[in-house]
């Protein structure tokens, strides 16, 4: 749960920004757009275990 509440803690704006941006291209072109919201949870996931480590911390950061 660590690496999740890190990447949230440092980029929680840029999410609701995507979050915003996808709602509005699908409610002015096409609802199809929906289906990115699933694969943003996905990417963020992939990111924050990648980036993060078990205390939350930057990864980079450790050395």
């Amino acid at each position: 749960m660590g690496p999740l509440k890190g990447l949230w803690r440092d980029t929680w704006w840029l999410w609701f920004v995507f979050a915003a941006l996808i709602v509005g291209v699908s409610y002015a072109v096409t609802p199809f757009f929906v289906i990115l919201i699933p694969i943003f949870a996905v990417v963020f996931v992939y990111f924050s275990y990648m980036r993060y480590d078990d205390q939350g911390r930057n990864k980079g950061d450790l050395m």
